[in-house]
């Protein structure tokens, strides 16, 4: 049978999740486990994602099956991400003209102001997408200096030692309510209202999304019982590490060893459950190498621009 395209349903969600985690045999995805669920989950209530989705992200099957699919994090930034069922299948220069064209047609954006009548687009592009770099050149996109990078910190079996400010405890998603991760997330990343109204909500959502678990759900608690401090971990048995997403601590509590006590702990919990993971993937600030992370790899971001 030929290759045919449709527009995603919220129905393929866990299709695309089972793409997306065979992925991980033959690379390391940059649009991830991790970062499929979380913009699933808390993008719903932040900017409407299923929606979004809907009317942008494009699917390509062949005999029933989803092949190849081009995605982006639903919140109308101009980026776009390419999906494949194995490695060899992004040799298909056919079927990468018609991702490049959706990519472009679809997931890209404009400036608010309009002044510059463009749309853009930025394509993340893996190291093992050699294929996708290739056209990418050939269809004129130019290579940015923005690159991202994937920290890593490495299990060795032993414990991490999680050592908090005397009256501080850590809690879970079986004990801690939605506006608890809300609050934190909002006084970590210095944002109000309006956001501020449907944060709740996202949290929520996300908190249904089918890998999350509430055990990997963590939040410190101070004296008087506020939440200061969160991080959510992500694993599954096909992955051969877990995902950090997302981290962070309120503003006044920063440099109290909040951040490191969590990822300590949900390292601990990890290696508990899931022996064979290798490491925890981090983010790329200045932190996470105190702590030990290292490098991973690094992704290439190309640019496309048109005049409209």
């Amino acid at each position: 049978m030929s290759i045919t395209f449709r527009y995603y349903t919220d129905e393929d969600f866990l299709k695309l999740e089972e793409l997306i985690l065979a992925s991980y045999q033959w690379g390391k995805p940059i649009w991830s486990f991790s970062r499929h669920e979380f913009c699933r989950g808390v993008h719903s209530a932040w900017a409407n994602v299923k929606d979004n989705w809907r009317h942008t992200v494009g699917i390509w099957e062949e005999d029933g099956k989803i092949i190849s699919a081009v995605i982006c994090e639903g919140v109308w930034h101009g980026d776009a991400f390419f999906l494949f069922d194995s490695l060899e299948r992004q040799k298909d220069s056919k079927l990468l003209e018609k991702m490049f064209h959706h990519a472009e047609t679809h997931l890209s954006c404009f400036t608010n102001d309009y002044k510059e009548q463009s749309r853009y687009l930025h394509i993340v592009i893996p190291k093992e997408y050699s294929c996708v770099k290739n056209m990418a050149k050939e269809r004129g996109y130019g290579l940015s200096q923005h690159t991202e990078r994937s920290l890593i910190l490495p299990f060795r079996g032993d414990k991490f030692d999680v050592v908090l400010p005397e009256g501080y405890r850590i809690a879970d998603g079986n004990e801690t309510p939605d506006f608890f991760l809300s609050n934190t997330h909002m006084f970590s990343f210095n944002y109000t209202l309006p956001i501020a109204e449907t944060g709740e909500k996202g949290f929520h959502d996300l908190r249904t999304m089918p890998g999350y678990k509430p055990e990997l759900d963590l939040c410190v608690l101070d004296q008087e019982g506020k939440p200061v401090g969160m991080a959510i971990i992500w694993y599954n048995e096909k992955m051969p590490y877990c995902e950090l997403e997302p981290l962070g601590v309120v503003w006044w509590s920063r440099r109290k060893g909040v951040a490191r006590a969590l990822i300590y702990e949900a390292a601990n919990r990890i290696m508990k459950i899931a022996p064979s993971c290798r490491g925890m993937l981090g983010g790329d600030q200045q932190f996470y190498w105190d702590l030990g992370f290292k490098v991973e790899t690094t992704y290439e971001t190309w640019d496309w621009s048109r005049k409209f």
